[in-house]
């Protein structure tokens, strides 16, 4: 008599990845082509960050330790943006994509979902949304914390500059697409830097495929 004996075999697959984006990838287009396994959560506020556009012409954040004094000043020290999951492979394309370690740094911070708005999402997403609920904690009027999301900053270039004009279109898409982020917010901070009305389908630069194909893109910016 012969015993087959059958082995199986767990395979541990990687949560996916909390990611707060903030500048160009706010646009839904872009995200599909850098990261098409994602999925678009909703809008969130990263706390006690400046937003502005940094000298080699791209958006940026820069940590403050004034947590604003109460009134409108105080938007001067968060920084608005969306929060996707994404996949171990889309997180390996985004730091080929964001120049790691050369033009941005990738770090975690603690961000506050905002609550659903009565807006739905821009049909040209191609993600589900999700209500963002099963982790993090409670946080005021509705908002919940995730802890350590991926961002990636400059922590290099945090001196205030101009747009290159190709990024003026990406930012201006993504800015169009992110739904729940406050417009008043938009047009008092990001507004200081980037002219509306700037929009098109266009190239995106910095769809890297290798490592070297990053250096070769620093060693040209240099």
């Amino acid at each position: 008599m012969t015993t087959t004996t059958t082995t199986t075999t767990t395979t541990t697959t990687k949560p996916p990845t909390y990611y707060f984006a903030y500048g160009s990838n706010l646009w839904l287009t872009q995200m599909h082509r850098r990261c098409p396994g994602h999925t678009l959560i909703g809008p969130a506020l990263l706390p006690h960050h400046r937003w502005h556009i940094n000298t080699r012409g791209y958006a940026n954040l820069v940590p403050t330790t004034n947590r604003g004094g109460g009134g409108g000043g105080g938007h001067d020290h968060d920084a608005y943006g969306v929060v996707y999951t994404i996949s171990e492979s889309d997180e390996a394309q985004l730091d080929l994509s964001e120049g790691v370690p050369y033009w941005y740094q990738r770090v975690k911070h603690p961000v506050k979902l905002l609550p659903p708005t009565t807006t739905t999402t821009p049909p040209c997403s191609s993600s589900s949304s999700s209500s963002g609920e099963e982790e993090g904690g409670e946080g005021a009027k509705g908002e919940r914390v995730l802890e350590d999301v991926l961002v990636y900053i400059d922590t290099i270039r945090t001196t205030d500059g101009r747009p290159r004009e190709e990024y003026i279109s990406r930012i201006n898409n993504g800015f169009r697409d992110a739904v729940g982020i406050p417009g008043e917010w938009v047009e008092r901070y990001v507004r200081k830097y980037v002219p509306a009305g700037v929009e098109g389908m266009v190239e995106d630069p910095f769809l890297f495929k290798s490592e070297r194909e990053v250096k070769g893109a620093v060693e040209r910016e240099v």
